[in-house]
């Protein structure tokens, strides 16, 4: 059997895989499996591909009919009647911590319920994904987990609750999982690989649809003692964060600020539809008590300052169609223009000056590959 591909990871946020017990006393090997799937099927549908969705219903393997019965994404990590081509191990990283409350300073309403956030930021630790069977991991399957890490690493989040700040990671150590194919190549073969064709569900993450920018705050705003006391936020105390932090819980300050953005009807002009519903839509929507509806997630995530490389920084990004109606149009817009969103987030973090770096605006760029990709 082949040796196993071994990655080396380190926290710069709380990284969040609790079970359904709300305890993140370890990370948990489900909860990194089932966001790397969800980063993957997002890249598939970036590349105008077809990838299922498994909370509603994935694909079922047929023996008869092979790969043709099932999706790109169900190739990887398995499905009913196909298992997954490897097993993941996770070693080190610890205990997320207690999980403790902060709210908005000045929350505008009387049932605003706050956040959650994990105190500790974990130690460094390891990804090793041990190939199940001789054939499996491949050169494609590798390149395959290696762009949906360098995705994460890069623009994105890892594990679960990263809409409310928690999941930024840093690759200290690639292992045994060389860049063994060149991208071009890379989706020359993902496109020609049989698979099942389908319509890709709906709402689901598709890179296609990716757009965000890595918020930079300017090195004066930090260079006072407890400058993070500036983000209006109550319960940042009980984080110990000294004068010397390496992170901040501060998405929820500018999530609070987006929300506000979405609540001005002046920022929509063409748009005369239900803006709170378009809100909930785009931010998320939990039911109170007495009200009807499912929850949504979030669409927009919003991380927590991070320090890196002497840095610090902070990510908002989103999956929006490019499109949608108006709201979605004018959220694009918003994460889009440096100038526009360098406002918005400095008012959110209380004042502290900000510098904003748009993402790449195409799949090929996030993957690194400069030029649109040719269909």
């Amino acid at each position: 059997m082949p040796e196993p591909i071994v990655v080396t990871l380190q926290p710069l946020t709380p990284l969040w895989t609790g079970d359904a017990d709300q305890r993140g006393n370890r990370i948990r090997e489900t909860g990194i499996l089932g966001s790397l799937r969800w980063w993957y099927e997002a890249l598939v549908r970036g590349l105008g591909l077809y990838a299922c969705d498994p909370s509603s219903g994935s694909c079922v393997y047929d023996e008869r009919r092979k790969l043709v019965s099932i999706c790109r994404a169900c190739q990887l990590f398995g499905c009913t009647g196909y298992s997954r081509r490897f097993r993941l191990a996770v070693a080190g990283g610890g205990s997320a911590g207690q999980l403790t409350e902060v709210r908005i300073l000045k929350p505008g309403t009387s049932n605003h319920r706050g956040w959650r956030i994990p105190r500790n930021v974990c130690a460094p630790f390891t990804l090793a994904l041990h190939p199940l069977r001789p054939d499996a991991l491949d050169d494609f399957e590798r390149a395959a987990i290696r762009h949906t890490l360098h995705l994460i690493e890069q623009y994105g989040a890892l594990g679960a609750k990263t809409s409310h700040g928690q999941g930024v990671v840093k690759i200290t150590g690639w292992g045994t999982l060389p860049a063994v194919m060149e991208t071009d190549a890379w989706i020359r073969a993902m496109k020609a690989r049989p698979a099942k064709e389908d319509t890709n569900p709906q709402p689901a993450p598709d890179l296609s649809e990716f757009i965000g920018a890595t918020i930079t705050l300017d090195a004066a705003a930090t260079s006072s003692a407890d400058w993070w006391k500036l983000i209006p936020l109550t319960g940042l105390g009980s984080f110990s964060l000294g004068s010397n932090p390496t992170w901040v819980p501060s998405g929820p300050a500018v999530r609070a600020r987006l929300r506000g953005w979405l609540r001005n009807s002046a920022n929509f002009q063409n748009f005369n539809g239900n803006l709170p519903n378009e809100r909930h839509r785009l931010m998320g929507y939990v039911p109170q008590r007495g009200e009807k509806g499912d929850p949504k997630g979030s669409d927009i995530f919003v991380t927590h300052l991070y320090k890196a490389d002497e840095r610090w920084s902070m990510r908002i990004f989103a999956f929006v169609p490019r499109g949608g109606n108006a709201v979605d149009h004018g959220v694009r817009q918003l994460l889009s223009d440096q100038k526009r969103l360098e406002s918005e987030v400095a008012i959110g973090l209380g004042g502290l000056n900000v510098q904003a770096e748009p993402y790449p605006a195409t799949v090929r760029a996030l993957l690194g590959v400069g030029s649109a990709i040719s269909e």
